[in-house]
């Protein structure tokens, strides 16, 4: 890719700009499906058995199960914006470091 350029800047900018609001829903999914989660595995727990029964019953319900994929797939869309933001960030770093030495010289 070479050095960062005055145009990657930009661009880096622009799309840190344009993630603010997908990253904000990734983050307030994920929250949604944690707590979704809870509310599967206390409705599949099962009224008769005990504890341990009652916990394996709604652990491998299919409610439960189905939570879990969606929280899975919540937590992965809101860490690729994430590591996406990160990269468009160290790449305006680099930038600003490379200018900062080229005025010192």
């Amino acid at each position: 890719m070479g050095l960062p350029t005055e145009e990657h800047v930009e661009e880096w900018l622009k799309k840190l700009g344009e993630s603010d609001q997908p990253y904000a829903s990734a983050c307030a999914t994920l929250t949604v499906k944690k707590e979704s989660l809870k509310i599967a595995k206390a409705r599949a727990l099962g009224a008769t058995g005990t504890a341990a029964e009652k916990e394996r019953t709604a652990l491998t319900s299919p409610e439960y199960q189905i939570a879990i994929e969606e929280l899975r797939d919540a937590e992965y869309e809101k860490k690729l914006l994430e590591l996406r933001r990160t990269q468009y960030t160290l790449g305006i770093d680099v930038w600003r470091s490379l200018n900062a030495n080229m005025r010192k010289t």
